[in-house]
């Protein structure tokens, strides 16, 4: 009998012991999916930037085709006021001074500034060469027959995203960027 007693406190089974800290197989797991979400999250940080990018010039090619819009309903034209330098747009009717409006009453009227990061690189309309520093000034008719115009928006590391403002009354499209 007292083999038997000794075979008996030989136990292994864990059932009634407390358990401590993680077997192998949970900590593998874990860093698995760790490194899954991380797999998944880390790539897109790096397109907040280029996000930023694309609404920008989304938000300024909605606010050309509010003032073509308004232009041609109202029958009266549109100036956009673009400060190349401070990176801000202020859309109205025309002031007397070229490189001024009378701001829009609407809230794509009020100055818009770009986001930290992100700047007017140059403005082309027609056939003039392009605008990098200063104040460039689009005029939109009642008649909707606006010259062609380019606005390229630039980011700090290097990204473009352009507005194309189409002649005779197309919408301005975004190219480049999340467009």
């Amino acid at each position: 009998m007292a083999w038997k007693g000794g075979r008996e406190s030989l136990r292994t089974s864990t059932a009634g012991a407390e358990r401590r800290g993680f077997t192998l197989l949970e900590l593998v797991v874990t860093l698995a999916v760790i490194a899954l979400a991380a797999g998944l999250v880390l790539p897109r940080l790096g397109d907040a930037r280029g996000l930023a990018l694309g609404a920008a010039a989304r938000r300024l090619a909605d606010t050309l085709a509010y003032a073509r819009d308004r232009a041609i309903l109202g029958g009266r034209p549109m100036r956009l006021v673009l400060d190349l330098d401070r990176g801000r747009w202020e859309l109205g009717t025309p002031a007397r001074d070229p490189a001024a409006v009378i701001p829009d009453v609407s809230p794509l009227g009020r100055g818009t500034v770009l986001p930290a990061g992100i700047r007017l690189a140059a403005v082309t309309a027609g056939g003039t060469p392009a605008a990098t520093r200063g104040i460039a000034a689009l005029d939109l008719e009642p008649d909707g027959d606006a010259l062609p115009a380019r606005i390229d928006l630039a980011d700090a590391s290097g990204r473009r995203a352009s507005v194309v403002v189409p002649p005779a009354g197309g919408r301005p499209v975004v190219q480049g960027p999340s467009a």
